[in-house]
Parts: structure tokens; C-alpha cells; sequence
């Protein structure tokens, strides 16, 4: 049996203010808690004997969750409280107890990747590796580590973490980075010390590499961080699109939904349980509503995410916008962004709010948003509060 560890730590700071009240793993792809799709990946292609959950924000959130759908699965779900932030290193040797029984895969809670878990383990057993990292050709090696690897071979001779200047994005530019999901040996463990900030990328796997054991799992094909607005967008349409795609439809819609007559739906689209759409409206493409989203009559939607229960009202138009649960809007509103909203924001009658230079805009939880208040904060930075 193989067992799991899914890092789920991070504070969601640039996703903010969504974050403020939902954790950054638990936030919905095409409707899905992004950590569960995750697990749901690895779990049809591996049988796993446990899966470990490393957070230190909202663990509560995260446990309630988890221990509700763990009653469906065949695996232990163990959600780990740091307490206080460890590193990616650190994290890992904290749950040392639970994992050190057999291999186990490595992940990162907020981002996805395409490849095949089955072939990366038969590698990792034919290579007798202790660390296999999984690796992706990028254009720009310059925000990434570098995987310096042999050229007849996977082994991994060096790690270069993001190379900056010219001559040496040049030099490094031949090699694939770290793609974030790694295989481990429970011999990992004998290169950390407890109750130590460590990072495995920078103080880890440089070792490991000395001593011939750690190789390189090279992929093609979707590689998605959801840490930024426009990527948690981006991310959720490449997975509408994939889902679509390997379903056979041009869109996910619940059974449950309704639709006014003479509404416009361009594929593809997710629309989840209890969804109300009105007469005359055009949605999409790349549109995905949550549980209980009501839309009224002649609104125009594109490229944007609504959490649950939020309600549209008439003769609106709406673009790459994120809205957090419970965002309400009145008549003749106008939102273009990027922009992202958090919970229960009010958007009142006539409001037109566009972003400017393709600069976020972050409006926080419970804020009213009237015709005057976007005026003036129109000249004090993208955050309204």
C-alpha cells in the first residue's frame, strides 16, 4: 500500500478576500473543493492506505470537511495541524508518525497536474529511487527550480532554484523545473530534524541527489497553480474543459437547474444544484455557478466563478469576476475585471466597476459597493474595503 501527504498550509494571501473566509485548498474547481479533486485523482489510479492532510490555517474547516466525505472512501483521511508554519520540509517530518510505514506520494494542495501516478511509481521502484520528482518543460525557467539532470538518464545531478539573469536562464532553459508532486522513500526522513522550518526543495533534496537516489518524472500536458485570481480562473476552464471533454458534453449542468426561455448558454459551463437562470440572458462560455446561484432576466455572463448562493439581479453584465458565497447585485450593474469579491459583498442599482490595466480588483467581505464609493475609490489602488 502506498500512502499520501497533500500540503495544505498555505494562508491563501493572494486570493484574498475569498481566502479570509474559505481555505485556499477547500476553494471550488468546477464546483469541487480543489483539495478533494485532488485526492479524487490520485485515488483513481493508486490505492492508498492513508492520506495526510499538513495545514496550519481554517484546519477545522478543512477536518470538518474530511471526516464527512471520508465515510465514502476507502483510505484514512489524517488532517495535521502545524500549528505554526513548518516549511514544506518541516511539514512533512511532523507527520512522520503517520507515514513512515511505506513510500509515499508528496503534494501540493493548490495546484493540479495531468500526468500518470501509475507510471511514476513503476518508475520510482524501477530506479530503486528514494525521491522521484515530477518535472515539466516551461518557457520561462527563471520562477522555478531547475531539476539538473543526467542526459542518458533521470537521475537529478543538481537543483538550481530560479534562475534570473540572462546567462543563466540560457544555461538552465535545457533542463525541466520541479512540477511539485514527489514519491518518497520513509529514508527521506533521515535528513530532517524535528520542529525545524525546512524546505524539501532547498535544504532536502540537494542531499538526497548526492547520493545518486533521486530522479526526475518528466510529464507533458497540464501543470495549473490556482495561487493568483486570473490562475484560479484560468485553472478552473482548463478543468471545465478537460471534464467536458473526457465526459462528452458541452457542459455540467446539475438536473436540478433551471433556465428562462430565450437564454443563450455557450459551452462550456458548470452550473451546480438549485441554479436559476432568467429569461434572455447569455452565459458563457467558461462560466461556473455554484449551489443556489439565481440569475435574473437579460444578464450577460462570461468567464467568471460564482461561489454559492449568490444573486444576480436583472440587465447585468459581468466578466471575469470571482464572487465569493452570498454576493448579491442589484439592476443595471456592470462588472468587469479581473476582480474578485468576498463574501455577502452588496453591489448596488447602476454600478459600474471596470479593472484598469488588467490590475485585480479586490473587494472584501460585507462591503456595499454604491455608484459613489467606486468613484472614490477609484483613485486609492484596486482594494475597496
Amino acid at each position: 500500500m502506498v500512502n499520501a501527504i497533500i500540503l495544505a498550509g498555505g494562508y491563501g494571501t493572494r486570493l484574498r478576500p475569498i481566502t479570509c473566509s474559505i481555505p485556499k485548498p477547500m476553494m471550488p474547481v468546477i464546483n469541487q473543493p480543489l483539495l478533494k479533486m485532488i485526492i479524487q485523482k490520485l485515488l483513481q489510479e493508486i490505492q492508498l492506505n492513508k492520506v495526510v492532510i499538513a495545514v496550519n490555517y481554517r484546519a477545522h474547516d478543512i477536518e470538518a470537511y474530511m471526516n464527512e466525505w471520508q465515510k465514502e472512501l476507502s483510505c484514512e483521511i489524517h488532517v495535521q495541524d502545524e500549528r505554526k508554519p513548518l516549511g514544506t520540509g518541516g511539514a512533512l517530518k511532523f507527520s512522520q508518525a503517520l507515514l513512515d510505514d511505506d513510500r509515499f506520494f508528496m503534494l501540493n494542495g493548490d495546484v493540479i497536474s495531468f500526468f500518470s501516478y501509475t507510471n511514476m511509481l513503476e518508475q520510482h521502484k524501477e530506479t530503486n529511487a528514494m525521491a522521484t520528482i515530477s518535472a515539466i518543460r516551461v518557457p520561462d525557467v527563471s520562477r522555478y527550480g531547475v531539476l539538473v539532470s543526467d542526459k542518458n538518464s533521470n537521475l537529478i545531478r543538481d537543483f538550481y532554484e530560479k534562475p534570473r539573469t540572462t546567462e543563466l536562464i540560457k544555461k538552465y532553459s535545457i533542463y525541466p523545473v520541479n512540477a511539485g508532486t514527489y514519491l518518497l522513500e520513509p529514508a527521506i526522513f533521515d535528513f530532517m530534524e524535528p520542529e525545524k522550518k525546512i524546505s524539501i526543495e532547498k535544504d532536502v533534496f540537494p542531499k538526497v541527489a548526492k547520493q545518486d537516489v533521486a530522479y526526475k518524472f518528466e510529464f507533458s500536458g497540464i501543470w495549473k497553480d490556482f495561487g493568483l485570481p486570473e490562475e484560479y480562473l484560468a485553472g478552473n476552464f482548463i478543468i471545465l474543459d478537460e471534464e467536458t471533454k473526457r465526459l462528452g458534453v458541452e457542459n455540467i449542468i446539475d438536473e436540478s437547474v433551471q433556465i428562462g426561455e430565450g437564454t443563450t448558454i455557450n459551452p462550456p459551463v458548470c452550473f451546480d444544484r438549485d441554479v436559476r437562470i432568467g429569461e434572455n440572458c447569455t452565459i458563457g462560455p467558461n462560466v461556473i455557478l455554484g449551489n443556489g446561484v439565481q440569475v435574473g432576466n437579460d444578464v450577460t455572463i462570461s468567464e467568471s466563478v460564482f461561489l454559492e448562493n449568490c444573486y444576480i439581479e436583472n440587465n447585468n453584465e459581468i466578466i471575469r469576476v470571482i464572487m465569493g458565497d452570498g454576493v448579491k447585485t442589484g439592476t443595471d450593474v456592470h462588472l468587469v475585471g479581473p476582480a474578485i469579491m468576498g463574501s455577502n459583498v452588496y453591489v448596488d442599482d447602476q454600478v459600474t466597476l471596470i479593472a484598469v490595466s488588467n490590475q485585480t480588483v479586490k473587494i472584501c467581505p460585507w462591503v456595499t459597493l454604491t455608484v459613489e464609493s467606486v468613484e472614490n475609490a477609484s483613485s486609492n489602488g484596486a482594494f475597496i474595503h
